[in-house]
């Protein structure tokens, strides 16, 4: 039972991982590392870059802690080994993985010859050809170009650039207002630079609720990020060290960088997958539930196939399409599929950010009745002490049932912290059930608590947990 998988980043390896253990022989391409681009470009450098800034922001306030401190300054070298050795240290233990589980691995650019075979280019020319029983394509994703940006300008940059930290400019414009242009955005300012944002649609982080664009923008005002919201760059042009973009409503900007954020596409083109028979978006691949392909025996996951572009999701579709894969050749019926309604994502800015479901207004488009809780962190007693009580806990929920359809956390550590509430979700608890949990004080998480016992009485439910009996 031999299983190939095209794309070494998280759902790959998860993929590959996955299907060793149960039992396949696995050959596992990659073009350059293993970790894709959360690794090595995305998810990790990111927030080492972004920890280093947030203690330079520390630093910046330390009367509030009544510490007498002098700013700190940022070395650029010693910040890019750092995230160089995180980076390092996180590949080497994916490699050593894949040693464990007798995962071989195969660098080169791989296309897809046939259904279930693999060609290799190495980097030297040779090619080495990979025949399996079944094949996992996790592609990935690479940035959206602009077609109206001229992206082999110096001066113009893409995340990957970013994150290579050649230099922190003076000045920067940030085409784009989401994720990935809020965290550079933070990180930027914290570092002392000049920030720009430019979103084409009316508010800062599209998509989100509300509240949570207007905190996480006030929040980022406050930096001193300009926010040009409801524009587009029309063009950009550099002359010598210095790069000015055209805004569609005729103002221009100039500074050292414009960092291109715009967001990622689906990295499907190129690899043959249309020759190969293989059903597409554009660059995306089509599936169904269990990641199959409109090949037999060929399954896609990740970034490739769109919707949530996220790692997480990536490595658990990866073991699904993994299990599905094993399933099928050993004649059984593929099972396994991972519940996008529970899986929560997150914005490394700071205050953070953390969802989960719905909001109340695309929860109220869906038809159902729901009820709002919010509950603020300048309550908090550990918040307080920490100095970062902005933000919110805010619960979205069922009336009557009580079943939690949604959540957004702005705050301190609100992406550990909305696990807090996508656990129950997955779980099919109830506000009640969790508000009645005892949860440890002080803590952060005791927001959750009372905004859960909030929303129980505005919902109606009042199920208490029935604890088993201790032995």
């Amino acid at each position: 039972m031999r299983i190939a998988v095209l794309g070494g980043g998280p759902g790959g390896y998860s993929a590959a991982f996955e299907a060793a253990r149960l039992g396949a022989e696995v050959t596992l391409v990659e073009k350059e590392r293993l970790g894709g681009t959360c690794l090595n470009w995305g998810c990790i450098p990111t927030k080492t870059i972004l920890r280093s800034a947030h203690i330079v922001s520390d630093t910046r306030r330390a009367e509030k802690y009544g510490l007498i401190a002098t700013p700190a300054q940022v070395d650029v070298a010693a910040l890019r080994a750092r995230k160089e050795g995180v980076v390092d240290e996180l590949v080497g233990q994916v490699e050593g993985s894949a040693r464990r589980l007798k995962v071989e691995c195969v660098y080169g650019e791989g296309k897809l010859t046939a259904p279930k075979t693999v060609e290799v280019t190495a980097a030297d020319g040779s090619t080495t050809v990979v025949e399996a029983d079944a094949v996992v394509l996790a592609t990935g994703s690479v940035p959206f170009l602009l077609p109206n940006i001229d992206h082999s300008l110096s001066r113009v940059w893409t995340s990957d650039d970013a994150t290579a930290l050649a230099d922190i400019p003076a000045e920067v414009v940030i085409i784009g207002g989401g994720v990935i242009g809020l965290e550079f955005a933070d990180a930027y300012a914290n570092f002392g630079s000049t920030v720009h944002v430019v979103e084409l649609t009316p508010s800062c982080l599209p998509g989100n609720d509300k509240r949570v664009q207007r905190e996480v923008q006030k929040a980022l005002e406050v930096l001193g990020v300009v926010f040009h919201l409801g524009v587009a760059v029309d063009s950009v042009a550099q002359d010598g060290e210095r790069v000015t973009a055209t805004l569609t409503d005729g103002a221009t900007l100039t500074a050292d960088i414009v960092l291109s954020a715009p967001g990622r596409r689906p990295n499907g083109l190129g690899f043959g997958f249309p020759e190969a028979g293989i059903e597409m978006d554009r660059a995306a691949v089509k599936v169904d539930e269990f990641y199959r392909t409109s090949v037999a025996g060929v399954y896609a996951i990740g970034d490739l196939i769109g919707g949530m572009m996220l790692a997480h999701v990536a490595e658990a579709e990866g073991e699904a399409a993994a299990k599905n894969a094993v399933a099928e050749l050993k004649g059984e019926a593929p099972t396994a599929s991972v519940n996008l309604a529970h899986v929560p994502a997150a914005v490394y800015t700071e205050p953070g950010i953390g969802v989960v479901g719905s909001s109340r207004d695309s929860a109220k488009e869906k038809g159902l009745d729901v009820v709002q809780v919010v509950m603020k962190f300048a309550g908090n007693g550990k918040a307080l002490g920490e100095g970062h009580a902005d933000g919110f806990v805010q619960i979205v929920a069922e009336m009557g049932t009580g079943r939690i359809v949604g959540a957004q956390i702005v705050g301190p550590s609100a992406a550990e912290l909305i696990q807090e509430i996508s656990i129950p979700m997955s779980a099919g608890m109830t506000v009640a059930q969790v508000g009645h949990s005892v949860f440890g004080h002080p803590t952060l998480s005791e927001v959750i608590k009372f905004a859960c016992i909030e929303a129980a009485n505005k919902t109606g439910c009042s199920h208490e947990p029935k604890h088993p009996p201790i032995y």
